[in-house]
Protein backbone atom coordinates (compact mmCIF):
# COMPACT_ATOMS: atom_id res chain seq x y z
CA UNK A 1 0.00 0.00 0.00
CA UNK A 2 1.22 3.34 -1.10
CA UNK A 3 1.91 6.35 1.56
CA UNK A 4 3.36 9.44 2.07
CA UNK A 5 6.96 8.34 2.52
CA UNK A 6 6.28 7.55 -1.16
CA UNK A 7 6.21 10.78 -2.09
CA UNK A 8 9.39 12.04 -0.92
CA UNK A 9 12.19 13.04 -3.11
CA UNK A 10 9.39 12.57 -6.32
CA UNK A 11 8.54 15.15 -9.17
CA UNK A 12 5.41 17.29 -8.68
CA UNK A 13 3.68 16.86 -12.02
CA UNK A 14 -0.16 17.47 -11.74
CA UNK A 15 -2.00 19.58 -9.44
CA UNK A 16 -5.67 19.60 -10.41
CA UNK A 17 -8.49 21.20 -7.64
CA UNK A 18 -12.15 20.58 -8.06
CA UNK A 19 -14.05 23.96 -6.22
CA UNK A 20 -17.23 22.05 -6.91
CA UNK A 21 -16.18 18.57 -5.81
CA UNK A 22 -13.73 20.13 -2.87
CA UNK A 23 -11.36 17.72 -3.44
CA UNK A 24 -7.84 18.11 -4.92
CA UNK A 25 -5.27 15.68 -6.55
CA UNK A 26 -1.37 15.63 -6.76
CA UNK A 27 -0.19 13.52 -9.20
CA UNK A 28 3.75 12.50 -8.22
CA UNK A 29 6.56 10.50 -10.29
CA UNK A 30 9.76 8.88 -8.53
CA UNK A 31 12.75 7.63 -10.00
CA UNK A 32 14.49 4.80 -7.77
CA UNK A 33 16.98 2.43 -8.95
CA UNK A 34 16.15 3.05 -12.85
CA UNK A 35 12.08 2.06 -12.19
CA UNK A 36 9.43 4.94 -12.28
CA UNK A 37 6.71 4.78 -10.35
CA UNK A 38 3.64 6.89 -10.35
CA UNK A 39 1.61 8.29 -7.82
CA UNK A 40 -1.40 10.54 -7.29
CA UNK A 41 -2.29 12.07 -3.58
CA UNK A 42 -6.13 12.31 -3.17
CA UNK A 43 -7.95 14.59 -0.73
CA UNK A 44 -11.23 15.07 0.08
CA UNK A 45 -13.37 17.46 1.53
CA UNK A 46 -10.92 20.54 1.08
CA UNK A 47 -11.50 23.34 3.13
CA UNK A 48 -8.22 25.02 3.06
CA UNK A 49 -5.88 25.28 0.08
CA UNK A 50 -2.55 27.49 -0.09
CA UNK A 51 0.06 27.72 -2.46
CA UNK A 52 2.96 29.48 -1.63
CA UNK A 53 6.34 29.98 -2.77
CA UNK A 54 9.61 32.64 -2.65
CA UNK A 55 12.31 31.01 -4.69
CA UNK A 56 12.69 33.03 -7.77
CA UNK A 57 11.03 31.61 -11.26
CA UNK A 58 11.59 29.41 -13.53
CA UNK A 59 11.96 26.42 -11.95
CA UNK A 60 12.26 23.23 -14.58
CA UNK A 61 10.40 21.15 -12.15
CA UNK A 62 9.09 20.65 -8.92
CA UNK A 63 10.35 18.43 -6.08
CA UNK A 64 8.38 17.58 -3.69
CA UNK A 65 11.37 17.39 -0.88
CA UNK A 66 9.51 16.54 2.01
CA UNK A 67 5.47 15.64 3.18
CA UNK A 68 3.82 16.14 6.55
CA UNK A 69 0.97 15.53 7.80
CA UNK A 70 -1.29 16.10 11.31
CA UNK A 71 -4.54 16.50 12.78
CA UNK A 72 -6.35 19.18 13.90
CA UNK A 73 -7.23 18.04 17.43
CA UNK A 74 -10.21 20.70 17.63
CA UNK A 75 -12.22 19.84 13.88
CA UNK A 76 -10.61 16.68 13.41
CA UNK A 77 -9.32 17.74 9.71
CA UNK A 78 -5.79 16.79 8.38
CA UNK A 79 -3.51 18.61 7.53
CA UNK A 80 -1.29 18.18 5.08
CA UNK A 81 1.99 20.13 4.31
CA UNK A 82 3.68 19.73 0.79
CA UNK A 83 7.77 20.99 1.33
CA UNK A 84 8.38 22.03 -2.72
CA UNK A 85 12.59 22.01 -2.53
CA UNK A 86 13.02 24.06 0.54
CA UNK A 87 10.96 26.13 3.38
CA UNK A 88 10.02 28.43 1.21
CA UNK A 89 7.82 26.97 -1.35
CA UNK A 90 5.12 24.70 -0.81
CA UNK A 91 1.55 23.26 -0.99
CA UNK A 92 -0.56 23.26 2.52
CA UNK A 93 -4.22 21.75 2.74
CA UNK A 94 -6.97 21.03 5.54
CA UNK A 95 -9.48 18.17 4.38
CA UNK A 96 -11.34 15.61 5.95
CA UNK A 97 -9.38 12.72 4.22
CA UNK A 98 -6.67 11.98 2.09
CA UNK A 99 -4.68 8.76 0.27
CA UNK A 100 -1.79 8.05 -1.97
CA UNK A 101 -2.13 5.32 -4.59
CA UNK A 102 0.31 3.92 -6.80
CA UNK A 103 -0.25 4.06 -10.29
CA UNK A 104 -0.33 0.62 -12.01
CA UNK A 105 2.69 -0.34 -14.70
CA UNK A 106 5.19 2.21 -12.83
CA UNK A 107 3.64 4.62 -15.49
CA UNK A 108 4.09 8.24 -14.10
CA UNK A 109 1.03 10.74 -14.07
Amino acid sequence: MASSADLWGGQLTSFVFDPVGHSCELGVATLENGVTSGYVLVATGVTSLEYRSAIPEPWAYAEVTEFHEDRDPSSGQCLLQITLWSDEAGIGLRCAAWEVKELPGGHSV
